[in-house]
């Protein structure tokens, strides 16, 4: 059925996480990272890197760090949600770790920048999935750093004085310039590189590629080997990064038309065709063209976050809730978020379908989620902006993407049905706002991962968190004789619904964080 298969793929999902200490997660919850505001002006970029003030950045050059500095470890930073997606399989991440990684080479920071950071952000050095997240992480901005470097892309402070240049010798801002020269392994990424867009030039693209995959895999539920997955990965970020770049200089226009010169008339016009309806949907087939509007912007980095709320790590609820408090604030309603996102970038890498095995589920939960921290944020006493009309419950219920599996989508609902539905998620938010907050944190902090190296057995998801706010129903009932009472203790670790709502009260309480950080920032 659908909620088996559903569950299956979030215990699988799950259970690929490592619980750390209470003390440990609660530090993480409670981090020193505060939710980055965004302003209409400003959401248009690719990345968004605050730059510090005048003071500030005195401040830093007293303690021998510079605002420049500030601001490549906060570029490699903004890296970290968009590579927990890609490592959970999520196909629409790449092309959002491709621009933050492209940011952080033309401001820049290095391979050993990412991997400092990446010991520094809390990501596991246990190896899973052929190498460590840490490993993997440095890896993969290599790949984008690499590839700009192959083809001529100059990064940060590549323009500076030749006194700057000698001063930074030896740490040179993008690759360092000898390091084809002196690290095997960068010399074998680079061919690698060289390899792999030759085999693109004469056709083998990623579109390509995904349909062989896919008809090799026809009737296969198997899972992509550690191998595979690396492998596929290190191709999309490369063949991205090379559309990117080839955008940006106004080189793809002329390469598709020179590949369009060597097939008939039928071929060219399937091809454009193709090509059009890829740049719709980013799913790391071809480079997505799609206008990034505010609620694109915000959208894509709540998606982001999304692919590792579902695993429950900490980083994924924190850039997810940033992103909602910045669209909260910036007057962009839930239902304008989930809108600017289509049901296909739901979809992970080694199915077909939805991340729930059907194409609904996963922008159902999306939307229910992208609600849950709209209302927790009113009910918290943000203020509701001018769009809104003083109408909190449609403006912060939201619909979900329409898969084409789903033959009930977009069942039209009556304004007054919305805000029902809003007013019963307001309900379940305000019990758990009125906890004790260190209860709430307690229980949350439970429920968080750190890492994928835990692993107990194979598709078993972690048991959910005993709520101390709840009252264990089944022991009074047994002791009622008028009916037998079957405890299943399973239940909790195979729950779609127990799952959603736990994760719904987490992102309430990474809310509440999020807000009393940024009163305390001002």
């Amino acid at each position: 059925t659908t909620t088996t298969t559903t569950t299956q793929m979030l215990a699988s999902m799950t259970s690929a996480t490592m619980s750390p200490s209470r003390a440990t997660m609660r530090a993480m919850h409670a981090s020193e990272l505060a939710p980055r505001r965004v302003t209409p002006s400003t959401s248009m970029a690719r990345l968004r890197i605050v730059t510090t003030s005048s003071a500030a950045s005195s401040s830093d050059a007293r303690d021998g760090t510079t605002a420049e500095d500030v601001g490549r470890t906060r570029a490699i930073r903004a890296l970290v949600p968009s590579f927990l997606a890609i490592r959970r399989g999520s196909r629409f991440a790449h092309q959002e770790f491709v621009a933050r990684a492209a940011e952080a080479y033309r401001l820049g920071a290095t391979v050993q920048d990412a991997r400092i950071e990446a010991a520094m952000m809390g990501l596991s050095s246990v190896i899973r999935l052929g190498m460590s997240e840490q490993d993997a992480f440095a890896s993969s901005v290599a790949m984008v750093h690499l590839t700009m470097r192959f083809m001529g892309e100059k990064g940060g402070r590549a323009g500076a004085s030749d006194e700057t240049a000698n001063e930074d010798a030896g740490n040179d801002v993008n690759v360092d310039a000898l390091m084809e020269e002196a690290d095997p392994e960068a010399r074998g990424m680079l061919k690698y590189i060289e390899a792999t867009h030759k085999s693109a030039d004469a056709g083998y693209t990623l579109k390509r590629m995904e349909l062989e995959r896919r008809f090799a895999g026809a009737g296969s539920s198997r899972s992509p080997s550690p191998g595979e997955a690396l492998m596929r990965s290190n191709c999309k970020l490369t063949l991205l990064t090379r559309e990117m770049l080839e955008l940006e200089r106004g080189l793809m226009s002329a390469r598709l038309a020179l590949t369009a010169a060597e097939e008939d008339s039928e071929s060219i016009s399937a091809s454009m065709d193709d090509v059009e309806s890829e740049s719709q949907a980013q799913v790391a087939l071809a480079w997505c063209r799609r206008e990034r509007t505010p609620a694109r912007e915000l959208a894509a980095e709540m998606l982001v976050g999304f692919f590792s709320v579902l695993t429950g790590h900490p980083l994924g609820y924190k850039s997810f809730v940033a992103a909602a408090l910045a669209a909260f604030e910036n007057g962009i309603s839930a239902d304008e978020i989930t809108s600017a996102v289509e049901a296909p970038e739901f979809d992970v890498e080694g199915t077909r379908r939805g991340m729930f095995g059907r194409s609904a589920d996963a922008p159902k939960l999306f939307a229910g989620f992208v609600t849950t921290a709209y209302i927790a944020l009113e009910a918290e006493g943000l203020a509701l902006p001018p769009s809104a009309n003083g109408d909190e419950e449609l403006f912060a219920y939201a619909d979900y993407p329409c898969a084409p599996d789903d033959v009930e989508c977009k069942t039209q609902l009556t304004d007054e049905q919305k805000r029902r539905s809003a007013k019963g998620l307001r309900q379940a938010i305000d019990a758990w706002l009125a906890m004790d907050r260190d209860a709430l944190a307690d229980e949350v902090s439970l429920s968080l991962s750190k890492d994928e190296g835990d692993e107990g057995d194979e598709g078993m998801a972690k048991p959910v968190a005993k709520s101390t706010s709840t009252k264990d129903a089944a022991t009074d009932a047994a002791k009622d004789d008028s009916f037998v009472v079957i405890r299943d203790d399973d239940f909790a670790a195979s729950s779609i619904t127990l799952a959603a709502l736990q994760h719904q009260r987490n992102i309430v309480s990474f809310a509440m964080d999020s807000l009393a950080t940024a009163t305390q920032a001002h």
